[in-house]
C-alpha cells in the first residue's frame, strides 16, 4: 500500500470509495444525497477548485492509499477558518476491508504532517453524532467542540500519538 497525492483525475474512484464506505460503514446513517454519484462527484470537482467548503482557504490536499492500482481510502483536509482553527479534515474514508488495519492511521499521520509543514497549529472535524467512527478521532485525544465537531488545539500533540 502506498499514500499518493490525489488529483481531479482520481474523482470518480474518490467517490466510489466514499460511497462505498458508507454503505458498507454506517449504512443506517446514509441518506440519498449522501450516495448519489454525481452529486458526491461534483462535490470533489468543486472541493478541487477550491470552491468549497466556504470556509476553506485555497490550501488543501487529499491523500489516497493506493493498493494494487486501486484506491482503497484518502483523506481530504485544507487550511480553514472554521471555529478559529487552522485546519479541517474535509472528508475521509477507508473501504471496510481496509479498516483496523492501519490505513486511517497512516493517512491520519500524512495530513497531520501536512498541517505541520503548513504552519498549522489546530485542526477540526466534522462527524456526525451518531457516526460510530468518532471513535477513531477520540483515541488520538481530540475533544469535543460541540456534538458534531471534534478538535485538537495542538497537532505537534496529535502527531506524538499517531502510528
Amino acid at each position: 500500500m502506498k499514500i499518493r497525492i490525489a488529483t481531479t483525475a482520481d474523482i470518480d474512484e474518490i467517490t466510489r470509495v466514499e460511497i462505498d464506505s458508507k454503505l458498507q460503514s454506517f449504512p443506517q446513517l446514509v441518506e440519498a444525497c449522501d450516495i448519489n454519484f454525481d452529486t458526491r462527484a461534483y462535490r470533489w470537482e468543486t472541493w478541487f477548485a477550491g470552491q468549497s467548503p466556504v470556509s476553506a482557504r485555497p490550501e488543501r490536499i487529499m491523500f489516497k492509499v493506493v493498493d494494487n492500482s486501486k484506491i482503497i481510502g484518502y483523506l481530504a483536509i485544507q487550511l480553514t477558518t472554521r471555529f478559529d482553527m487552522d485546519a479541517e479534515i474535509q472528508s475521509f474514508f477507508v473501504l471496510k476491508e481496509y479498516q483496523r488495519k492501519g490505513v486511517g492511521c497512516r493517512l491520519l499521520k500524512s495530513a497531520v504532517n501536512w498541517t505541520i509543514a503548513n504552519h498549522v497549529q489546530s485542526l477540526c472535524v466534522g462527524i456526525l453524532p451518531a457516526n460510530p467512527y468518532r471513535a477513531f478521532y477520540l483515541k488520538y485525544s481530540g475533544r469535543y467542540l460541540n456534538e458534531h465537531w471534534i478538535v485538537w488545539d495542538d497537532v505537534n500533540l496529535l502527531k506524538a500519538l499517531i502510528c
